[in-house]
């Protein structure tokens, strides 16, 4: 009888991993999955120069663009408030980038910003790294 159930218990795990692995590679993703507000966070380093992290939020429009968003950033220590717009592809397959403006960039601060992303929990958050060079960060976001 236990030989029975363990059988049993393995084919549902197998099958309930393959359905489950078959529906998620059918989810087709676009700009119109990355709709509503979201709060993010990062953190990383100015690559020779100091650490940086920040926390924000983001409105983005379901059509690759961000309006608006705004984040309170740290670098070595000092706080800083910015805005930013951003524009946004996704990719099918959930992966995609953002090219983010800085209203007002700090001296010496880079005037546009880059991240690469990949969708997570149907497109309720996200896992992003910075693409912009000289910048690495590693940050995340959730709907709100």
């Amino acid at each position: 009888m236990r030989k029975g159930l363990l059988l049993f218990t393995l084919l549902l795990g197998t099958w309930l991993l393959f359905a489950t692995g078959k529906a998620n590679a059918d989810k087709v993703f676009s700009e119109t999955s990355v709709r509503g507000s979201y709060g993010f966070s990062f953190q990383g380093e100015i690559v020779g120069i100091a650490p940086v992290a920040a926390i924000g939020v983001l409105e983005a429009d379901g059509n690759g663009n961000i309006n608006p968003a705004s984040r309170t950033i740290n670098i070595n220590g000092v706080p800083i408030t910015e805005t930013f717009t951003c524009t946004y592809s996704v990719d099918p397959n959930g992966t995609g980038s953002a090219v983010c403006p800085i209203d007002d960039p700090q001296p010496g601060a880079p005037p546009v910003e880059t991240f690469d992303f990949v969708l997570v929990n149907n497109a309720k958050g996200f896992q992003f790294v910075g693409t912009t060079p000289g910048i690495v960060v590693l940050g995340t976001g959730t709907k709100q």
